[in-house]
């Protein structure tokens, strides 16, 4: 009989995602300045815990358990609750995307999944500048970029964390992981 509950071991490596998911925010910064470019990093990580833990609700509990840490630490533009909620954004978005697609293990799957986590964020950002009352212009006017912006670090992030799954597998690491339990 299956269980219905994660366990302490996943529980742990849940919440090991999502602290690098934060480390990489801090530590690893490129020097572009385009909105979204670090989700190439924020998707490649939750893929693959999603991909190491693979049950439902593994991607939301990446992302509040990030959003958390993430708030307390004082990262994010508008706040500790937009930053809260941008991050939780991003694992209900990827647990979405991860019911649709049936999964992430392929380039293609991992790149889409990506994509559409990534765009989960992306509208938090948008909606949050909607509540604040930035000027309609200027919001419509970075719009398309942003979006496409955030569409193409997602799927590259997604197909990262897809190859980076693929490669644990051929490592044996899952094989590992089980005889370990």
């Amino acid at each position: 009989m299956k269980t219905r509950y994660l366990s302490t071991f996943q529980l742990i490596l849940l919440a090991l995602f999502a602290a690098l998911i934060v480390v990489a925010k801090i530590a690893l910064k490129l020097p572009l300045k385009l909105p979204g470019h670090s989700g190439v990093f924020w998707m490649a990580i939750i893929v693959v815990a999603a991909g190491v833990v693979p049950r439902r609700g593994a991607a939301s509990l990446v992302g509040l358990t990030s959003g958390l840490l993430a708030a307390i630490l004082g990262l994010g533009d508008f706040g500790a609750l937009e930053t809260f909620v941008s991050y939780l954004s991003v694992g209900l978005g990827t647990e979405l995307a991860l019911m649709l697609l049936g999964g992430a293990d392929r380039a293609l799957s991992g790149a889409v999944v990506g994509a559409l986590g990534h765009v989960a964020k992306f509208v938090v950002k948008w909606a949050t500048g909607a509540l604040l009352g930035a000027p309609a212009g200027f919001v419509a006017l970075g719009l398309a970029r942003s979006l496409a912006s955030y569409v193409i670090f997602g799927a590259l992030g997604g197909l990262l964390g897809a190859l980076t799954l693929a490669a644990l597998r051929r490592a044996g690491f899952f094989a590992y992981i089980a005889e370990k339990r």
